[in-house]
């Protein structure tokens, strides 16, 4: 079968792979539909994050959705053509974490293109029982791919606890910063401040409910939010960018006693902060690990449609043009938001 498989740093090719089986617990998936999502192409430009390093080819992907194709052995409550969407994670199960309700901090735990685990931009993928997540018959491939964006912005909001009327922020409007700008619409934020360098995102955050946008390559954005909240500042900041700039504006962003959620990715390892100013605010600083338990509130949310996802999906390619798709991300052209392989 084909897949897009990752060889090396920038070295993105379609081969010719084994068909795999479903062992004993698993499942065999046809996939319908895969997001190419930030850390896809972080490992694409840069052949790592952090101490995850492509060491061996790897297939890409983790933002998956399709129909089940068959059971292994001991598998029960799923079917046969069942469509689901793919829970990429697999912890352990038995560690200290799993066993207190945060599988996401499992330190054992193999998810889907994450060295040495392959991904599923291919046509067949095998994946444990436990990540199948049932999706309605109404909600399609498309938007079932986009539940697990979607699952990091509600578990980012669920951490946050964002209160009815809060100005909240958000830095950095790709698929990640919408969807906690979303959930936070949802959970009652008053004003939705979203910033970004690139004006066809602002367009988009603006069209899914921000009640204010901010290009910080002609505005200073800390000035911006001084003057929309009276000098307040924001109650609560999302920091959804792949840079290491993005933190020190979201501490410039937030207001005295305010909460700063980190949930995006920088391409750096290290990231140069002001030790004084979260400081003198007595800002609360979380930190977010992909999501936990957040499949069911991210389903309810898209069917209400409370939160458009649909709106996210700016290409649909096949795999054969999938590199393409990759370097239109890396280098933000084309109007490139969310980008959906059809494998």
């Amino acid at each position: 079968m084909k897949a897009l498989v990752l060889h090396q740093r920038g070295d993105l090719r379609v081969d010719d792979v084994p068909e795999p089986k479903a062992g004993p617990g698993q499942v065999l998936v046809r996939v319908r539909a895969v997001g190419v999502c930030g850390s896809d192409v972080h490992y694409y430009t840069h052949g790592r994050i952090g101490k995850q390093v492509v060491a061996q080819p790897m297939i890409q992907g983790h933002e998956g959705a399709g129909e089940i194709a068959a059971l292994g052995k001991g598998v029960k409550g799923l079917c046969v053509g069942q469509r689901i969407a793919i829970e990429p994670a697999n912890p352990c199960g038995h560690c200290e974490f799993c066993r207190t309700g945060r599988p996401n901090l499992c330190p054992t735990v193999q998810f889907c293109s994450t060295p040495p685990t392959d991904g599923l931009m291919c046509k067949f993928a095998v994946i444990g029982a436990r990540q199948c997540i049932p999706i309605p018959d109404r909600m399609t491939f498309d938007e079932a791919a986009m539940l697990e964006p979607l699952q990091v912005g509600v578990h980012a909001n669920n951490l946050a606890r964002v209160r009815p009327d809060e100005t909240v922020a958000v830095v950095g409007s790709g698929s990640i910063g919408l969807a906690c700008m979303q959930v936070a619409r949802v959970a009652g934020a008053g004003r939705l401040i979203v910033t970004d360098k690139h004006d066809y995102r602002l367009r988009l955050a603006r069209k899914l409910g921000a009640t204010d946008t901010i290009n910080v390559d002609k505005q200073d954005p800390e000035e911006v939010v001084k003057e929309l909240t009276n000098g307040r500042g924001a109650d609560c900041v999302f920091e959804c960018t792949n840079r290491g700039t993005g933190a020190p504006q979201a501490y410039g962003l937030a207001g005295i006693g305010g909460r700063v959620i980190l949930v995006g990715i920088p391409e750096e390892d290290e990231i140069v902060l002001d030790a004084h100013e979260p400081r003198r605010k007595e800002l609360t600083v979380q930190y977010v690990r992909r999501s936990r338990h957040a499949a069911r509130q991210a389903i309810d949310l898209v069917m209400s449609k409370r939160v458009d996802v649909k709106s996210w999906v700016s290409h649909r390619v096949p795999l054969s043009r999938a590199k393409q798709v990759f370097d239109l991300a890396a280098e933000y052209k084309d109007d490139v938001l969310k980008a959906v392989i059809l494998p």
